[in-house]
């Protein structure tokens, strides 16, 4: 009875830990999950429902298939703490003091060179931290409207 109760024990936290690793919406890659020192899931709430995205870029590449008013949970520099960003009546605010880095090359990357910060000072500490190149900091009028220029050829 015991080894029956250990083993159901078992797979259920085994199904617990795979059902929440998923792909992002947009890119399609593994959602990077957050660890005791980084948060990295962005969460987008619309009405009742919670979408999980790789990183902010994923999310206003992906923002158009939402309708109405919605709530995005961005990771930043300090563990459970997000940078919370708002889209309401089609406008986009988030805190006075934010910026977003945005240097990913590939969306393998996305996860690490696409994250809000809650100041200036705390993105110019990750970029050091983490040795990024070419880093700037952008603020979130500045990264939407980049997101959304069409790609050129």
């Amino acid at each position: 009875m015991k080894k029956l109760v250990l083993l159901i024990l078992i797979f259920g936290v085994m199904g617990v830990v795979s059902a929440h690793e998923a792909d992002c919406p947009y890119c399609a890659e593994k959602i990077v999950q957050n660890t005791d020192k980084q948060d990295n899931e962005v969460v987008v709430k619309v009405g009742n429902k919670r979408i999980e995205y790789r990183c902010l870029y994923c999310v206003i590449k992906d923002q158009r298939r939402y309708k109405g008013d919605l709530v995005v949970y961005a990771p930043s520099e300090k563990v459970g703490s997000p940078v919370v960003i708002k889209r309401t009546g089609g406008k986009w605010v988030g805190p006075e003091k934010m910026v977003v880095l945005n240097v990913f090359k590939k969306h393998t990357e996305c996860a690490a060179l696409s994250r809000a910060f809650s100041t200036r000072e705390a993105l110019d500490a990750y970029v050091k931290r983490n040795n990024v190149q070419n880093a700037k900091a952008l603020s979130l009028k500045e990264f939407i409207e980049l997101v959304e220029k069409p790609v050129q050829k």
